[in-house]
């Protein structure tokens, strides 16, 4: 099965349309807050998907360094969200 770079765009805009969704769907921040990190992996499969298929020679690694720093960033939104609602829970 050979896989090129229109269906990995299409799994990146799936992911980053069902993270959008979720988050202006929910009316709770923090529930909101769960929606960003799908819109951060849709990004982050678009990225590797780009260097994957991209015509420079070489390692093809950034695609794959921005996708762990924007994994990253999505762990630490929800640690966010998590403080957010511990602080809310205890008022």
């Amino acid at each position: 099965m050979s896989v090129d770079l229109v269906a990995v765009f299409f799994v990146a805009a799936g992911l980053v349309a069902a993270g959008a969704f979720a988050a202006a769907w929910r009316r709770d921040l923090t529930a909101a807050l769960a929606g960003v990190p799908l819109m951060f992996a849709g990004a982050g499969v678009a990225m590797v998907g780009i260097e994957r298929f991209s015509a420079a020679g070489g390692p093809h690694l950034v695609g794959q360094e921005f996708a762990v720093l924007l994994a990253i960033a999505a762990v630490a939104l929800v640690a966010l969200g998590l403080g957010v609602s511990g602080r809310e829970g205890s008022r």
